[in-house]
């Protein structure tokens, strides 16, 4: 029987946020985000979904700090989400540091993110409902085993 999921995020603009939502949702799933939340006691078993953004081509400080800390039993499932203005090249980042810490990579999702740094004017309307609806079928499949 699985375990417990946890849906672990950091969120600058709010894009990642509504993924992360998303996918709580359709699993089941505990919020937790790095920037307030307390990381949670990871249990053989458990599901661990982790999303960010990217931020100079790279995970948040705030995400990359908690990544480095958190204590994760060996073999832990996880899967890593995000999303991006250009590119989504946090996502091998966050893979590197899951893998780093024992975790088992069990799939990636990603999608356009409204690019706020740009005044809004890439990405409008995304993440979509359609994205939100494709981050939840990743969840399901990643939970599914």
């Amino acid at each position: 029987m699985a375990g417990k999921v946890y849906v672990v995020y950091a969120s600058l603009t709010g894009n990642t946020r509504k993924v992360a939502r998303a996918i709580a949702e359709a699993v089941g799933g505990t919020l937790v985000d790095v920037r307030k939340d307390p990381l949670p006691k990871v249990e053989p078993g458990d599901v661990l979904f982790v999303g960010d953004g990217v931020y100079g081509w790279r995970p948040s400080r705030a995400m990359r700090k908690a990544l480095a800390s958190w204590p994760l039993p060996k073999g832990v499932k996880a899967a890593v989400f995000g999303t991006y203005g250009g590119r989504p090249a946090q996502i091998p980042a966050l893979e590197k540091l899951l893998r780093e810490r024992g975790a088992q990579l069990m799939d990636s999702f990603s999608c356009k993110g409204r690019d706020w740094f740009l005044l809004g004017l890439i990405g409008r309307g995304r993440p979509s409902p359609a994205d939100l609806k494709a981050a939840q079928e990743f969840a399901r499949r990643v939970v599914r085993g």
